[in-house]
């Protein structure tokens, strides 16, 4: 979500320019992984009708340069192999070392997928300082948009995982990895394309997404606009200049406001957090006294800040924040503080959406050795101190932008599958996310000439206040618009609830989901005799008997059916024909549920972990949460709670 935009100008003009020497897709370079066991593709371009030469372990494929120069070339199925080095061979010769044949896996998605091991990740020190492993490599994508589809992906490179760079991995692509890389003893290439904050739509081509309901608007304006590699170029302008004032700490320092004598009466005063957000760059100021400056550490807490800060103490820059900063706590060097009074200065904006919020309640203190001093008033707010934010449109939300330029030149490399978490940013258009996830997986299949191709992915996670009733949650029924893409085949879902937060839209938690995810691959791509999935509802029975209006479900995945740390059984909601959803009963016979309401004599309808956060702790034996279901079709309007 906060990563600069860089749009090289070969996305729109490179593809077209005469070619003269062999050309190879930057997928094709040193430390690089083929995929073991099937036929592979390798292309590029070469002077017109030239003879394109490939050598490797010991054997030798050749074929011709088309009158515009592209080539392409299909090597037979090899098994596991390596390393060893790639000749080719036209009107130059190119060497590709360290190459292996073992597992390709693209790892794709919005913030949770992009997520760097090295952010608040649980784990992260030990798994990094453990991270010298090269069987396991990476080639991330740097973002790029088109309004066309290219020919070529941005420049980036393979590396191989050490603990030097390991942090720059996607951490659930990584726990994934490396899970995978243990299990299968075989050489592990992941790529990485992926954006955060994206929407499904701008991942699919433009001709499939013009034909979705809720998409033919905006389709139709981005065919209307002819002039699209001028406007993007332009906004790329626009854009260096806004990341170059949001990382300009150098003349922020000269900033006169880091002075305590600076007058700021014309200042605006404010409590924090803020109640409405606030835009451009934002000043804050706050002094507070100290006797003497204490022995013990003294630490700055504000819960969180949205979304980019520089912290300073007497005019000294103590700390940095940016999107991938979860939480804010600093310590204040005691060389920076001074006996009476002390100025705290921040400098906060927002490079997403220029609404800038600092704080959360009862969360912001300044604490002293053991006591923490409540400094959510009094401050001191200004955004008039540097000219506004400069505008740049948000082109990662257009249909088919992503693609164009981040999966279409990728996708005839050859994987084994695609792991993919998004979904977030289309919860709010979530009516319409089954067939544009399903259009998606169907889509990126035929570009990479793969029907079956193994598409498995994660279900949004939890978030916001935690609810145990509440039917109409956008979430909830973004989260069923993914259960229902299970029916394509050669997919597999991840559930993700128990590891979310309400507060925060990235979990810490990415260990479960990458390992989880293994297990999805385990089961349906390598054959393993392994439990994928938690319990998934199966049947639903109503009871006619001597006890009415029991309904009993039954579940797939269900052997040692129980709920985390032996806890009663909660999540069940249950609604009769006036669609009016209660707090179900619930308890656990055998590997079925029972649930029922005294007040609901013939049930029509039982949802499990229905709510943004849902309360809700089923799981099977292997520890894995239930997958979140509805038994009914009724629309989000139709139904209500008591």
């Amino acid at each position: 979500m906060g990563r600069v935009i860089l749009i090289g100008l070969f996305i729109f003009m490179g593809c077209n320019s005469k070619v003269h020497a062999l050309t190879l897709s930057p997928l094709f370079s040193d430390h690089m992984v083929l995929q073991r066991d099937k036929p592979v593709r390798l292309w590029g371009e070469a002077t017109a009708n030239q003879t394109v030469s490939i050598n490797l372990l010991g054997k030798s494929y050749s074929t011709q340069a088309a009158k515009n120069g592209s080539w392409e070339l299909i090597l037979p199925p090899h098994s596991k192999a390596g390393p060893f080095n790639i000749t080719i061979d036209a009107d130059e010769t190119k060497t590709i070392r360290d190459v292996y044949f073992g597992e390709v896996w693209l790892a794709s998605g919005q913030s949770n997928m992009e997520w760097k091991l090295k952010g608040d990740v649980v784990g992260k020190d030990e798994e990094i300082a453990s991270a010298d492993r090269p069987l396991i490599r990476f080639f991330d994508i740097p973002y790029a948009l088109a309004a066309s589809k290219q020919k070529h992906l941005p420049q980036s490179h393979w590396q191989v995982a050490s603990s030097e760079n390991a942090g720059y991995f996607s951490a659930v692509a990584w726990f994934f990895a490396r899970k995978l890389q243990q299990e299968e003893n075989v050489a592990v290439g992941i790529i990485e394309s992926n954006w955060g904050g994206t929407p499904a739509e701008a991942w699919l081509d433009l001709d499939v997404v013009s034909t979705l309901d809720g998409y033919e608007k905006q389709s139709a304006e981005v065919k209307a606009q002819q002039n699209w590699p001028d406007i993007l170029a332009l906004n790329e302008e626009k854009s260096a200049q806004k990341w170059q004032r949001i990382n300009d700490l150098e003349t922020a320092l000269k900033q006169p406001a880091l002075k305590q004598t600076y007058d700021d009466s014309q200042w605006q005063n404010i409590d924090l957090p803020n109640k409405g957000p606030l835009h451009h760059f934002v000043w804050l100021r706050r002094e507070f006294s100290l006797k003497d400056v204490p022995k013990t550490p003294i630490t700055l807490e504000f819960g969180d800040i949205k979304q980019n800060a520089f912290i300073f103490v007497n005019g000294q820059h103590i700390a940095s924040e940016d999107w991938e900063t979860t939480g804010s706590t600093h310590v204040i060097p005691a060389a920076v503080l001074q006996p009476g009074k002390n100025l705290i200065t921040l400098r906060v904006n927002s490079d997403w959406d220029n609404q800038v919020f600092v704080g959360k309640p009862e969360q912001i203190w300044l604490t002293i050795g053991t006591e923490k001093h409540d400094i959510h008033q009094h401050w001191r707010m200004t955004n008039s101190l540097e000219a506004p934010m400069p505008k740049v449109m948000n082109y990662s939300f257009t249909p088919s932008f992503i693609y164009n330029a981040m999966i279409y030149p990728l996708l005839p490399y050859t994987a084994q599958g695609v792991i993919w978490y998004q979904g977030e940013s289309n919860v709010n258009k979530h009516e319409y996310y089954h067939a544009l996830f399903s259009n998606l997986i169907a889509n990126w299949r035929e570009r990479a000439q793969a029907p079956d191709l193994p598409f498995l992915f994660v279900q949004i996670s939890a978030y916001l206040p935690p609810s145990e009733l509440q039917p109409s949650s956008k979430w909830a029924y973004l989260r069923d618009a993914q259960r229902q893409t299970l029916s394509l085949p050669n997919t597999g879902m991840t559930v993700a609830l128990d590891v979310g937060s309400a507060d925060d839209l990235h979990p810490k938690q990415k260990r479960p989901v990458g390992e989880r995810l293994w297990r999805q691959a385990a089961a349906k791509v390598y054959g393993y005799d392994i439990v994928a999935s938690g319990p998934e509802f199966s049947q639903m029975h109503v009871s006619g008997g001597r006890i009415k209006g029991e309904v009993t479900l039954t579940f797939n995945h269900a052997q040692g059916l129980t709920t985390k740390n032996n806890a009663p059984l909660k999540g069940f909601i249950i609604a009769g024909d006036d669609k009016v959803f209660q707090i179900a009963n619930a308890r656990i016979e055998g590997n079925t549920v029972v649930v029922s309401h005294f007040d609901i004599k013939t049930p029509k309808a039982v949802r499990y972990a229905w709510a943004n956060n849902p309360i809700a702790n089923l799981i099977n034996a292997e520890n894995l949460p239930a997958v979140p279901f509805r038994t009914d079709d009724w629309l989000e309007g139709d139904i209500s709670a008591q």
